[in-house]
């Protein structure tokens, strides 16, 4: 493709920054560059478990690849990941074949299961560094070498766009739909449930207990319940405590401990 096609698929993926659109379009990016058929991002803070940021794309066979790899990843295979974080540069670009995983269980769960034969991850430091994947199918072949530099190329432009992503969208909590604030919580690595991030995320938008219960199909004292398990894993003791927990989610930054 030419450079020309290259800067205006990327500028329709800045143009979405922001907004629900851009995991979608970050992936087109990256399936276009280089022939990724999946896309997940991380936040990484101090020396803890990463914090799933989104996770995009589909698997033959295995439709919800992308979510279960990457919750995965983030609660038992981040530190198996020998790759991780290593690169010396401001933002850098590093393969990683299937193959050379060691960890058996790590590769079968996180490449094997969905057929991934390859990843390239985009990591760029900071004061909570942001690595982006893209997988390709072990179907499609190896990376290409020039798959690989247009990629190195334009690094720098998609972590810029992702970095300013996640900046606006903690700052526009009142965009988000009850979907979008249960998946940042199930992404927190607290142990959630479904129906306990369910619940809070009602509270967090501003919802009684009574319109929690409806939209949920909930009693009243289940909702209590869900609450208070979920305060309890998250660390808080109110409301006010519970959205300033959530907004530290959302900009990536670790929940206090009690």
């Amino acid at each position: 493709m030419a450079m020309r096609d290259d800067i205006g698929m990327l500028a329709g993926m800045v143009a979405t920054v922001g907004s629900p659109d851009f995991p979608a379009r970050f992936l087109s990016a990256l399936e276009t560059l280089c022939g990724a058929r999946l896309f997940s991002a991380f936040s990484f803070q101090g020396a803890g478990a990463p914090r799933t940021l989104f996770a995009e794309g589909e698997c033959r066979g295995a439709p919800d690849f992308a979510r279960t790899a990457s919750t995965a990843y983030s609660r038992r295979y981040w530190c198996r990941d020998s790759d991780v974080r290593r690169a010396a540069h401001s933002v850098s670009v590093v393969r990683t074949r299937a193959g050379d995983i060691a960890d058996p269980d790590y590769r079968r769960t996180c490449y094997e299961n969905g057929g991934i034969g390859e990843r390239l991850s985009i990591q760029a430091a900071g004061r909570h560094p942001l690595v982006a994947n893209g997988y390709r199918a072990a179907s499609d072949g190896a990376f290409r070498p020039d798959d690989i530099a247009r990629l190195e190329e334009l690094a720098p432009l998609l972590m810029a766009a992702l970095s300013r992503h996640i900046e606006l969208s903690a700052c526009r909590p009142g965009d988000e739909t009850p979907a979008m604030v249960r998946q940042t919580l199930l992404s927190a690595n607290a142990g959630l449930s479904t129906r306990e991030a369910e619940v809070v995320a009602g509270f967090i938008l501003g919802r009684t207990q009574g319109e929690i219960g409806a939209e949920t199909g909930l009693t009243l004292s289940s909702v209590i319940t869900y609450r208070r398990r979920a305060y309890c894993k998250l660390g808080v003791m109110d409301k006010q405590e519970l959205l300033a927990a959530y907004r530290q989610l959302r900009l990536g930054t670790p929940t206090a401990s009690r």
